[in-house]
């Protein structure tokens, strides 16, 4: 009870002990808290702790996979980090889920085994349209949609493109003959080639990794918020 805690509290006080608490709101927003608590817990230091970013996901993932026991790559653990980014239970829910399927398979996790996990976690998660990713993207790389579907082949204009394939073929599960089509009339064979270069970039290429990861938010993003 309160009564209680405000003795445990007083008396932890008194002997000079370290007290941490948290809270998902300030004291002062916390209704049913009486007031001799809230005044004490006003007197000390607040903080506001933010969300974990990308690197700091990754290295939550990899302590609790290892403490967990848990047989998962480094590339699967990269991918949760990518798509589950709120908060720790939700990056804790994503491995026990993994761990889960795990459990059933008896063997390492796969990417694509991964993919199904993460796409349960979140069904109602729904993409913006895929000419919206291709316009996305464009603007993120401060290009017209004319210039990404079009025939330059500058290196930065070319990994824009390939970056708009990948994104097509992982959060829209377009085919490839597909979003040829949709870059400008270009085979599957170079749509292939474009996404696996992406995917094996996100392990080597952090400024690569952190163009996905931002424009993945926009992707599901409502419309008029990833404007």
């Amino acid at each position: 009870t309160q009564e209680e805690f405000f003795h445990t509290f007083n008396e932890l006080y008194a002997n000079g002990s370290q007290i941490v608490l948290s809270s998902d709101r300030p004291p002062k927003a916390l209704a049913t808290l009486e007031e001799r608590l809230r005044s004490r817990f006003e007197g000390g230091l607040q903080t506001d702790i933010s969300q974990p970013d990308f690197e700091t996901r990754v290295a939550i993932l990899q302590s609790k996979a290892l403490r967990m026991g848990l047989r998962v790559s480094h590339d699967v653990l990269m991918m949760v980090a990518e798509q589950v980014d709120s908060n720790v239970r939700e990056l804790e829910g994503a491995l026990n889920q993994l761990s889960l399927r795990l459990d059933l398979s008896d063997s390492r996790i796969s990417h694509d085994e991964a993919a199904a996990v993460l796409k349960t976690l979140a069904p109602n998660r729904t993409p913006c349209a895929p000419a919206d990713v291709v316009r996305l993207v464009a603007h993120h790389f401060s290009l017209s949609v004319e210039d990404l579907t079009g025939r330059g082949r500058t290196a930065p204009l070319a990994m824009a493109r390939q970056v708009a394939m990948y994104l097509l073929r992982e959060e829209n599960a377009l085919s490839l003959p597909a979003i040829g089509q949709l870059l400008g009339g270009r085979d599957h064979t170079t749509v292939r080639y474009g996404v696996q270069r992406i995917t094996d970039s996100l392990h080597e290429n952090n400024n690569i990794r952190q163009d996905i990861i931002a424009l993945r938010e926009k992707i599901y993003m409502p419309p008029q918020a990833a404007r």
